[in-house]
């Protein structure tokens, strides 16, 4: 699939499971940013549902994801960061290793979790 193509498929299907939320709308910005980085679409989408309920709880501005200690700008800003990173710490998509990474406390839920969100994209 070309890049034209990837992009229009999980925008849709972002933006639809993404409907009525604070992220409502980012599917574009979702989907480019999996393309630009290598990553599975599904990934990052997912874990703002599992960390701040697709961005309705962020514990800083713009950041869906308890990433790091800051915020954004926006949530473009946001996403583009949020996916980079996902792509240079943890690889193409959610394995048990990352979960561990990444919500070390309670990884065996967040994983479960977050795979759970990923199969409804």
């Amino acid at each position: 699939m070309g890049k034209e193509a990837f992009i229009s498929t999980w925008t849709d299907r972002i933006d639809a499971y993404l409907a009525g939320s604070p992220l409502a709308g980012q599917g574009a910005t979702f989907a480019t940013a999996a393309w630009d980085y290598g990553v599975d679409p599904r990934w990052s989408p997912a874990i703002s549902n599992t960390e701040s309920s697709k961005g309705a709880v962020c514990f800083k501005p713009y950041n869906a994801w308890g990433w790091g200690q800051s915020g954004w700008g926006s949530w473009e800003e946001a996403i583009n960061a949020h996916v980079a990173g996902l792509a240079s710490v943890y690889g193409y998509s959610i394995t048990y290793g990352a979960a561990m990474k990444y919500c070390p406390p309670n990884y065996d839920h967040w994983f479960n979790a977050t795979l759970g969100q990923m199969m409804m994209i």
